[in-house]
């Protein structure tokens, strides 16, 4: 699958994404004037490329960003999150889309977040090392995760730590990848309580 053709794709499941919350303030007349919170988390990110199998002579560490959009509420705590994480050296580069159910719950006034999310990894070898494999790949992905956000008043949450245990299917095999990213959290809508613990 080509570059151009990938991002089509990902640009139509994004619209999709950001469209229901808003078709469901029309479908119901008792939340039209209740807009759905979301949550939009954007910040570092670091992975750690399981690429010795790939011909290089130790795990690449990746640096690069991560961006996540959550309806973090929608039963009980239950919501359902899109993510996306670009990383790269100059060896290698590594793109994730993902999507995903995602359960949110309180502690101590903390928001602690556990998801489960697929989708599909794009990888680039900008050096092939001693491997012969072609220097690109598109493949699913499966991450499985979780997090901590320190509320900062109504609009804001500091996300010290999200940490993502990644496969994917790369060049023909899997790959296990750990990812960490930290950054900030805005709050769009109104906040729902979460199940508190």
């Amino acid at each position: 699958m080509r570059m151009p053709r990938l991002v089509a794709i990902c640009t139509k499941a994004a619209a999709f994404f950001f469209a229901v919350p808003w078709f469901s303030l029309f479908a119901s007349g008792q939340s039209f004037f209740k807009a759905p919170e979301v949550n939009v988390f954007a910040g570092y990110s670091l992975l750690r490329l399981d690429s010795q199998p790939l011909g290089f002579s130790k795990t690449l560490n990746l640096n690069g960003g991560n961006l996540e959009v959550s309806l973090p509420n929608l039963y009980r705590g239950l919501g359902i999150a899109a993510d996306f994480s670009g990383h790269s050296s100059d060896r290698a580069e590594q793109f994730n889309f993902l999507v995903g159910p995602q359960y949110r719950f309180e502690l101590k006034g903390l928001d602690f977040f556990v998801h489960g999310l697929v989708g599909k990894t794009r990888t680039r070898l900008l050096q092939l090392g001693t491997s012969q494999f072609q220097p690109s790949t598109l493949g699913y992905s499966v991450a499985l995760g979780g997090g901590l956000d320190i509320p900062l008043g109504n609009r804001f949450s500091i996300r010290p730590i999200q940490a993502d245990y990644l496969v994917s299917s790369e060049f023909g095999d899997k790959r296990y990848n750990a990812r960490y990213s930290a950054g900030l959290v805005i709050r769009f809508g109104k906040k729902t309580e979460a199940p508190s613990f």
